[in-house]
């Protein structure tokens, strides 16, 4: 690593004012509206490269940075940058999961309290003119167990907020063992689909979770559940939930992601099955917001600029 003094950061996605007022006295180049044709030469003299969701940084982009030895993404998952071959080339990945844990847990009780007591429908209908109280009877989270697959910064958080409603929260993490204490039971994913009545969703996306809440998954589950998604769009097979949606397994479904999120793109099927989801009234959408508040830019931010300045110095 060379003098930190000396490095250069290219920054290609928009970031709080707080990152340049840790990292004062570097060279950064701010272009959060830098095009494809413009990146690979401001790549050229980059040293560390700090970016979001707008770029699939993979090979070709790595190795149009001869210089890069940092990458750091303003955000949790790292499943757009080619981890394996930065690693291989010996460049430093950085996130900054711990900046958004917080607003990615308060959204998913939000959805999981509007599932539960039909907020978003009972709210559609009064528009409608519809006055409907018998058949918008809810649930209330106290008597119901929680299972949250992913127990890492944002599963820790959502769990700590959990405590106070009183229900019974478990989890299962393919990576985690001995995390169980005296408000988090730890399961195996089995268990977990045995007793859960809400299975929320906090995992990477990679191989073993990629599609992996689809037919078989959702049919191993004992009883109907429902079910809220804030990690990745493809770790929820979209076919087979809006199959046991119909049937009823899936009681409702809180979804922030997307398989494919560029609308503009989707194929007549995508286009059908977003279309089935957007109308169905056991079913909320966000569009990726889960970990977008004013406050966790802020944050993100903050940890991103603390962990380079961190690395630096060894």
């Amino acid at each position: 690593m060379k003098e930190w003094s000396n490095h250069t950061i290219l920054v290609i996605d928009e970031v709080h004012e707080v990152f340049f007022e840790k990292l004062e006295g570097l060279a950064i180049n701010y272009s959060p509206n830098i095009t494809i044709e413009e990146l690979p030469d401001a790549l050229i003299n980059a040293t560390i490269l700090v970016l979001r969701s707008k770029l699939i940084l993979d090979k070709k982009w790595i190795d149009l940075a001869p210089k890069l030895q940092v990458i750091g993404r303003l955000g949790s998952g790292m499943d757009n940058i080619d981890l394996a071959y930065a690693n291989q080339k010996g460049i430093a990945c950085l996130n900054a999961s711990e900046g958004n844990r917080n607003a990615v847990a308060e959204q998913t009780i939000g959805m999981m309290l509007s599932l539960l007591t039909h907020i978003v429908k009972s709210n559609s209908e009064i528009g409608q003119g519809k006055w409907l109280r018998k058949e918008n009877q809810g649930l209330e989270l106290k008597n119901l167990t929680v299972g949250i697959i992913g127990y890492g910064n944002v599963g820790k958080e959502l769990a700590s907020k959990l405590r106070v409603f009183g229900c019974d929260v478990i989890a299962y993490d393919k990576y985690l063992k001995n995390f169980g204490d005296d408000f988090v039971g730890e399961v195996t994913l089995e268990e977990l689909q045995q007793k859960s009545d809400v299975i929320t969703l906090h995992v990477p996306l990679n191989e073993s979770s990629k599609n992996m809440v689809n037919q078989e998954f959702i049919n191993s589950v004992s009883k109907p559940f429902y079910l809220l998604n804030l990690s990745r769009g493809q770790v929820v097979n979209i076919p087979d939930l809006i199959s046991h949606l119909k049937g009823g397994k899936v009681l409702g479904a809180g979804l922030d992601v997307l398989p494919n999120e560029n609308l503009s793109s989707h194929t007549e099927k995508e286009r059908t099955e977003l279309e089935f989801l957007n109308q169905n009234d056991k079913v909320i959408l966000t569009p990726h917001t889960g970990g977008l508040t004013k406050d966790s830019f802020k944050l993100l931010a903050e940890v991103l600029a603390n962990k380079m300045s961190a690395i630096s110095k060894g």
